[in-house]
């Protein structure tokens, strides 16, 4: 009587709680893999990123599918996620209402990128040069909206960093930068690092990016409509300032600081736009935060001059003094090798979403 009483009772405690399905088991994750893996073509891939686009807590599968990419073939799953967006800005049979899902894609790959940073984990050479080819048709080939492009410039920023550090010419990205709209170039300019050799320089300069830079920090409309080109025009002069440092071309440097600092007493004092200030001036706070470990001893002193200046400039706001001073502050705790900045806070200072 025990005995049978015992047994309804384990089988009642089972129907009560079922084993999980078999779409969450080990084996069929480890298979389901295995079947991307050994594909050369961007469909099995591209369905998972569209199951994590719409994907429901519920679906457990696709989200430890991907963790098991992520965590155990991490240069493979770059590759694979930059061939997915590329595939699915080429393939007619590919709904062109599922922007979001190529979207989702850049958030994918611009998340594991830092993951991968962070953890000073680099990409093998062979994932970076797969990398480097889907780039390529996807900024000379695609049209890309202007979320996608700012993704894929900030996905260029970081996988391009070993191709100059190793002195690996990139002839078709300096091609393609020559060619973007002004705007379009102030931004993809802006997010690239800090280690750019003068050959891939040079044509940017030739073909005006520094009149560009001028342009957007001191003719904007008093209307306020082109405060984000003021923003990218502050980013990509900061960033060319810090080139032509690193190029130990001093003689155009100080060109770029004047530019700066002038700009900046001119949006504060004549056409009012404090805030805009501090927006731009977080956005620096978040360059040197990315390269600040990059740096060397004629780098880290440009850019604390720089912050001086600013923050001493007549009729700045208090706010916009802190974000000035934070400049500085983040310089040397990464330059001097010190502890970690709340990055989220600076990001919700900005406005600006995380990928």
């Amino acid at each position: 009587m025990s005995s049978s009483s015992g047994n309804r009772s384990n089988n009642g405690a089972s129907s009560s709680y079922p084993p999980p399905p078999i779409t969450s088991s080990r084996l069929y994750i480890a298979n389901k893999a295995k079947e991307i893996l050994a594909t050369r073509d961007a469909t099995g891939i591209t369905k998972l990123i569209t199951n994590l686009c719409y994907a429901k807590e519920s679906d457990e599968s696709s989200i430890l599918l991907y963790k098991t990419f992520k965590n155990h073939f991490p240069n493979l799953l770059a590759v694979k996620l930059l061939h997915a967006y590329r595939f699915m800005t080429t393939t007619k049979t590919f709904p062109s209402s599922s922007s979001r899902v190529r979207t989702h894609s850049l958030k994918l790959l611009t998340s594991l990128l830092i993951d991968l940073e962070e953890s000073n984990i680099a990409l093998k050479t062979e994932s970076l040069n797969d990398m480097k080819e889907h780039l390529n048709s996807c900024l000379l080939h695609q049209e890309t909206s202007d979320r996608e492009f700012k993704l894929l410039s900030r996905i260029i920023s970081r996988v391009s960093v070993d191709f100059f550090i190793e002195s690996i010419p990139w002839d078709e990205l300096c091609s393609f930068i020559v060619s973007l709209s002004d705007k379009k170039m102030l931004l993809m300019f802006g997010e690239l690092p800090t280690v750019l050799d003068e050959d891939f320089l040079k044509p940017l300069l030739e073909n005006n990016l520094g009149f560009k830079i001028v342009k957007g920090l001191f003719h904007q409309d008093r209307d306020g409509d082109d405060d984000e080109e003021w923003c990218l025009a502050l980013e990509a002069g900061f960033n060319l300032m810090l080139q032509l440092v690193n190029l130990e071309r001093k003689d155009l440097v100080w060109d770029s600081v004047y530019a700066i600092v002038s700009s900046v007493w001119e949006m504060v004092n004549v056409r009012k736009r404090d805030m805009v200030v501090r927006k731009g001036l977080l956005r620096l706070v978040r360059k040197v935060r990315s390269e600040a470990l990059r740096f060397r001893g004629p780098e880290y002193e440009f850019v604390s001059r720089l912050a001086l200046m600013i923050k001493t400039i007549s009729g700045l706001g208090d706010d916009t003094k802190i974000a000035a001073k934070m400049i500085h502050d983040v310089l040397d705790r990464y330059y001097m090798g010190g502890t970690v900045l709340d990055l989220g806070f600076i990001q919700s200072l900005i406005g600006i979403n995380s990928a």
